[in-house]
């Protein structure tokens, strides 16, 4: 009885279907949206502009992924249980290494949604020219922020347009770095034109273009005759510098303890709730003993570094400091850790004493950009020409004011004010590359190491610049794509 009622049903259902077909096609379906039915309004751009910022809680991007490549510096040690990071950290890894693919598609989805943004949002009408403009800018800034997480490790890679995507382009050979450097500044230059100078809770603006501006000129002032992009990374970077809408904080350690609202120097920040989207970072970086993951532990030449700097104790735990847990304070076991420290930037407590999700994690401050400012500076006119930036950094650190500052101060500083921020590595790179500093020697302190490395760490220079690209790139791309030349 009960498979005759089914039957009945069917039957029904197809005389229904049979009978309504021409109807049907006639219908505007509900729901089911292309790329060119879905951007009729402003709020259809606002709510595809978010999708852009909500790539940046993906835990294989900026959450997690890309703070992996520190680990291949003197200030952090892999720890955790992901086995592949072994191979970053001591240069063994080859093309097959999953650490190598896992950020691959966040940023090319980042390039996508961008893309499609630029691709349909010029000529919609029914948009506040504001909200188009500043949309825009958004998408401009977000397709260059991917591409530069895709240059730093890999520098050759696919470039892909609004072009590409009318054209269905997707399987291309890499760019060059040269192609790949200027693709990014365009980008960023037309963010900066479109963007408002200050923007709402979330979001970016002119500020946070400049300050990116100003990190890539400073990138590509490390390749032979380009020393034309120091004066462009001071003017850029000037934007910020002689601005107070970008004014540094008061107190250093506020920049890593916001909860809703962010001060005007975190240029780019992510948002953590508790109540709604949580970032990993907060995870990786915060002890297991304290609800965490346990995953990036300071090395001690980095507290070593530190000496008496009060930046220390805003950035990483030792042995027996203090630590406010929201309803008690506890003292910090050194044996949590492998090497004895924890990063403690993105490391806060509810009122009940659980880790917290509630922050706001800066991905670009103000500071960074004073340094890079001071840093071209010195390159171009030698020791103190660039100690009215780095003094006014200390100064805020409560440190004492330094005069004649030259290259090494300059290297200090960066690694002092950004410790745990993901700069670390890809700053050796380039002073590498100028002969500031020399990474292999570096890597021989036996401080700047896990003890189980020690004697292990393969760094070669030119090789290790860059990562091989993912092999299973490669193999999707049917050899259009080819290896970086010094992984073939």
């Amino acid at each position: 009885m009960k498979n005759n009622r089914i039957l009945t049903v069917i039957l029904l259902c197809l005389l229904w279907v049979v009978s309504s077909c021409d109807d049907l096609l006639d219908i505007d379906v509900k729901g089911q949206y292309t790329e060119e039915n879905y951007f009729k309004n402003e709020q259809s751009v606002v709510d595809a502009v978010t999708g852009l910022y909500g790539i940046l809680i993906a835990e294989d991007f900026v959450a997690h992924g890309d703070y992996t490549w520190d680990i291949a510096s003197d200030d952090v040690y892999r720890a955790g249980d992901h086995s592949e990071d072994e191979a970053i950290e001591t240069f063994t890894f080859d093309a097959s290494n999953p650490q190598l693919s896992a950020g691959w598609t966040w940023k090319y989805e980042m390039v996508s949604r961008a893309n499609i943004i630029l691709t349909h949002v010029p000529g919609l009408s029914d948009i506040s020219p504001e909200i188009k403009d500043r949309s825009l800018g958004e998408a401009y800034f977000f397709r260059a922020f991917a591409n530069w997480w895709l240059y730093l490790p890999y520098g050759e890679f696919p470039l892909l347009t609004q072009e590409d995507v009318a054209n269905a382009n997707y399987n291309k050979p890499k760019a060059s770095i040269e192609e790949v450097l200027q693709a990014i500044e365009q980008d960023l230059q037309a963010a900066e034109e479109l963007l408002p100078a200050t923007s709402g809770a979330g979001r970016i603006n002119k500020g946070t273009a400049w300050a990116y501006l100003t990190q890539l000129y400073m990138h590509w002032a490390s390749y032979p005759d380009n020393d034309s992009k120091l004066d462009l990374a001071i003017q850029s970077g000037e934007h910020i510098t002689t601005n107070t809408t970008y004014k540094l904080a008061d107190n250093f350690q506020d920049n890593f303890r916001q909860k809703t609202t962010a001060l005007p120097e975190m240029l780019l920040y992510v948002t953590s709730s508790q109540a709604w989207r949580n970032s990993s970072t907060i995870y990786y970086f915060s002890p297991r003993t304290l609800g965490g993951w346990n995953f990036f532990h300071p090395m001690k030449s980095l507290f070593d570094a530190f000496g008496d700097d009060s930046r220390r104790l805003a950035s990483m735990w030792s042995d027996g400091d203090m630590i406010d847990v929201g309803n008690t304070k506890v003292g910090y076991d050194g044996n949590s850790s492998e090497t004895g420290y924890h990063f403690n930037k993105y490391t806060t407590f509810t009122p009940e004493g659980k880790l917290s999700f509630d922050l706001l994690i800066p991905l670009m401050r103000s500071s960074d950009v004073y340094l890079l400012v001071a840093e071209a500076k010195i390159r171009k006119a030698g020791a103190g020409a660039g100690d009215a930036e780095i003094n006014l950094v200390r100064t805020r650190a409560h440190a004492r004011p330094i005069s004649g500052a030259d290259k090494d101060d300059l290297i200090l500083e960066r690694r002092l004010e950004l410790a745990g921020e993901n700069r670390r590595f890809f700053d050796l790179i380039r002073w590498d590359k100028i002969g500031w500093v020399d990474i292999a020697e570096i890597l021989k302190n036996p401080d700047a190491v896990y003890h189980t490395d020690r004697n292990r760490i393969n760094f070669s220079k030119p090789k290790h610049y860059f990562f091989p690209l993912p092999q299973v790139e490669i193999d999707k791309s049917g050899g259009v794509l080819e290896q970086n030349q010094n992984y073939k």
